[in-house]
């Protein structure tokens, strides 16, 4: 059961969404052939490599989006045809075609030359839920997967690893997880290592988390999530933490988020996306310093695919919109150099006179706006500070400003969740304010205090929430 401590820094259904703007999307140029299950991949010169796919048949052809004429063409086709296959871009400039369903062999594509070359074959045959990383050296991880032996019929998942190296051009087989997984999630971390999350297992979803250390060839637990997940998302935020989101099509929680502190190898509730998601993707865009939530609407069939504005410095959802057209964002995007985002394909569907979908070729540009100057301005309004001193035992204070009249909640949690108490809750005028928490009766430990302004000011229905961790040493 979902533990309702965290509600930590949950936003209600009645909190006012603060930005208006955060970009657009724009169709391009349509593929030549509708695709479902290809493979999409940014090339060293920005354009945009699609191969494979499946609508009549698995296909073996692939074409280009030209960044500079904004048009698709074809390009050679790969020696084997592919559908839910995965492409990386390696370190020498080549993109690695991996696998694909009930497929090992692989091939490498030369963007100078536009052709195909078989290479090493993959170890591990895979139907699919395998997650693919690239190390920080270069070379190419293939964690999990499942398959179907044909002749039980059982229903197989893997934790066998395989890591291609580009030097050499050839597979070889890593030490297994501890956990035979299935669309689980990796990250990888600022030390080079690669942290698991969830998946499916033999014994349904999980939890459990683990952590592969590349140099040593070694895997080693670490702390569970909150939730269990599978097909959910995650990324690694610029403070060196990790943000999952979602996941779980089955189960009633997911909105959630969670965040895995690197510091301290622990996770903490963040706030739920605004909807239900699961197979979605998250991209970062640094132009407004926000996190692009999109796809994966657990409930395509009674409303359109959508897409949010997620905050990784206060941890709460900011915007939400539809996607332009029923179209399905799940495997069919990618981020450019420009950090624009681009859908392209997939499925589009319709809910009259009853659901169903199509195979597409129509294609979409999201451009993320300069400046969210709504944003900014709330930023400038209210403002909370880091707790000082901080470590601190066993007082420190809290201090945020107000420019104009507001609502005002300050809570603080403990790293599970759970509310240790309530520092202020009460309407104050503009102003700054400073507030004393005593923790003499806590233990040492990570605590969290989280703060939420509702504006007073007449017509004015904006509110301001952000969370800061300070840290009790005794």
């Amino acid at each position: 059961m979902r533990n309702i401590a965290i509600l930590i820094i949950l936003i209600s259904s009645s909190t006012m969404i603060i930005a208006q703007n955060y970009g657009s999307w724009t169709e391009i140029d349509s593929m030549n052939i509708a695709r479902v299950g290809h493979a999409m991949v940014v090339l060293p010169n920005g354009n945009v490599l699609v191969s494979g796919g499946e609508v009549d048949s698995i296909q073996s052809s692939c074409e280009i989006y030209e960044i500079n004429t904004g048009k698709w063409r074809y390009t050679k086709p790969m020696n084997v045809p592919r559908v839910s296959h995965n492409m990386v871009l390696l370190n020498t400039g080549k993109v690695l075609a991996i696998g694909g369903y009930k497929e090992q062999s692989c091939e490498l594509f030369d963007s100078i030359t536009e052709s195909w070359t078989m290479t090493d074959s993959i170890p591990t045959f895979r139907f699919n839920g395998q997650t693919v990383t690239k190390l920080s050296d270069g070379r190419i991880m293939v964690a999990g997967g499942y398959y179907v032996d044909t002749t039980s019929w059982d229903f197989i998942i893997l934790n066998k690893v395989d890591i291609y190296n580009p030097v050499t051009e050839t597979w070889i087989e890593a030490t297994p997880m501890n956990l035979g997984r299935k669309d689980h999630r990796a990250t990888l971390l600022n030390n080079g290592r690669v942290l698991i999350t969830g998946g499916q297992t033999e014994n349904l979803h999980t939890d459990q988390c683990e952590v592969y250390d590349p140099l040593n060839n070694t895997w080693s637990d670490t702390t569970p999530m909150i939730e269990k997940r599978w097909s959910h998302a995650s990324i690694l935020l610029n403070n060196g933490n990790v943000f999952v989101s979602g996941g779980n099509p089955i189960a009633p929680w997911l909105k959630s988020c969670e965040i895995f502190d690197i510091n301290t190898g622990l996770w903490y509730a963040a706030a739920d996306m605004l909807a239900y998601r699961t197979d979605h993707r998250i991209y970062y865009l640094s132009k407004i310093d926000k996190l692009l939530i999109i796809g994966g609407d657990a409930q395509p069939i009674t409303s359109e695919d959508t897409w949010e504005i997620y905050d990784p410095n206060t941890l709460a959802p900011l915007y939400i919109e539809s996607f332009p057209v029923n179209q399905f964002l799940v495997g069919n995007n990618v981020q450019l150099l420009s950090e624009k985002i681009m859908v392209a394909g997939g499925e589009e569907y319709d809910f009259n006179p009853m659901p169903y979908s199509w195979p597409s070729k129509r294609c979409w540009i999201y451009d993320a706006a300069t400046e969210v100057a709504q944003d900014n301005k709330v930023t400038e309004e209210f403002f909370l500070s880091q707790n000082y001193p901080n470590p601190f035992n066993p007082v420190t204070t809290i201090s945020y400003n107000l420019v104009k009249p507001a609502q005002v909640k300050l809570v603080v949690y403990d790293v599970m969740g759970r509310e240790v108490t309530t520092l202020v809750e009460e309407n104050q005028s503009a102003g700054k304010f400073n507030k004393i928490f005593d923790a003499s009766n806590l233990s040492s430990g990570i605590y969290y205090y989280r703060i939420t302004i509702n504006n007073a000011e007449k017509g004015n229905r904006k509110t301001f929430q952000q969370t800061k961790k300070m840290v009790l040493i005794r």
